[in-house]
């Protein structure tokens, strides 16, 4: 018997005195979260949004609990829902070195482009607004911020986790306050991680540190606000994903049949299951091919084509009904 899906609404809340996280709801394809660190004199953001719509909706919430000027925009990770209003918050921009890489390469896929494609995979996609703009700041392992608060200074860790969701992942940790920003490194319940820009491995690796923070409070890049029985339930998923994809993998299997013939469990009532599910498995033959971390482009196209023409119209047909399209 399924479970039914948590539910939450679009909000900025605070989470600890100063620190807030601005959730949205449903928390899918394109819909993540940010987050706010405001001081004495300045204010953090933590990522930005998909478009402007979305961006003006969390401006507007800041302006009802601060008017600081933004320092800072510390960005997770590459994807375009967390970087592509950057430009919108008039701050320097922070990231993991791969981080700025794989913005740079996003320069060569356009907004109106990545529109056009996601009609497709994504219907109704809004990209009003949207802008690849690289950010100003890198650094590789960490980099902390000492931002002035009443009474002293608040410590703010960026700390890379190594090749994950993406390849250029980091979480944003505040140790005094006990909590953690986690980008894309978590998808709290029923939001279905996704690694195929990165590695199930080092996933998993990524969120055994989570997990071993001592804080109280996980905020997620998809999902409600969260505690620690999130990130291991997220980490179960991956364990689960990858040990069922190399049964699969050692037989021969396609990656589409693979996809087909693995049982979510306890995870088959979380969201957009079985899109992501396909493209994990992707990611996870890769790595058992020692296809290093990132986008294995070639691996994607033998999945597609799933090695044998004849899987092609197959394959048409399972992305369409991902996307729940008549076919």
């Amino acid at each position: 018997m399924k479970s039914e899906v948590k539910k939450w609404n679009t909000e900025l809340k605070e989470i600890s005195p100063g620190i807030y996280a601005y959730v949205q709801a449903t928390g899918g394809w394109f819909i993540n979260n940010t987050g706010l660190i405001v001081g004495e004199k300045d204010a953090i953001v933590v990522d930005s949004l998909t478009n402007a719509r979305m961006a003006e909706s969390f401006l507007n919430e800041i302006k009802k609990v601060t008017d600081k000027p933004f320092s800072y925009l510390i960005n997770t990770h590459h994807h375009q829902d967390h970087t592509w209003t950057n430009h919108m918050f008039h701050a320097k921009t922070i990231c993991q070195t791969r981080c700025r890489e794989e913005t740079m390469k996003g320069m060569m896929i356009s907004p109106p482009l990545m529109s056009k494609f996601s009609r497709y995979v994504i219907p109704g996609l809004d990209i009003t607004g949207a802008k690849v703009t690289p950010q100003d700041i890198t650094f590789d392992k960490e980099y902390t911020i000492h931002q002035e608060i009443e009474g002293g200074m608040r410590e703010i860790r960026l700390v890379y986790s190594g090749p994950a969701h993406t390849v250029g992942d980091i979480f944003v940790h505040l140790p005094k306050e006990r909590v953690v920003f986690c980008g894309d490194l978590l998808f709290a319940e029923p939001c279905t991680p996704l690694a195929l820009m990165g590695t199930i491995s080092g996933y998993i690796q990524a969120l055994d540190l989570l997990a071993n923070l001592d804080v109280d409070v996980y905020v997620p890049g998809h999902g409600p606000i969260s505690d620690k029985e999130a990130v291991y339930k997220t980490r179960e998923y991956l364990v689960l994903l990858q040990e069922e994809a190399r049964k699969q993998f050692n037989k021969g299997v396609s990656v589409f049949d693979a996809a087909q013939n693995i049982d979510l469990g306890e995870y088959e009532n979380w969201t957009e299951k079985e899109e992501r599910l396909l493209m994990n498995v992707m990611r996870a033959y890769s790595d058992f091919r020692g296809t290093p971390p990132g986008m294995d482009m070639r691996g994607m196209l033998e999945a597609i084509m799933g090695l044998r023409p004849r899987n092609l119209p197959a394959a048409i047909k399972i992305m369409m009904r991902f996307r729940k399209l008549e076919v």
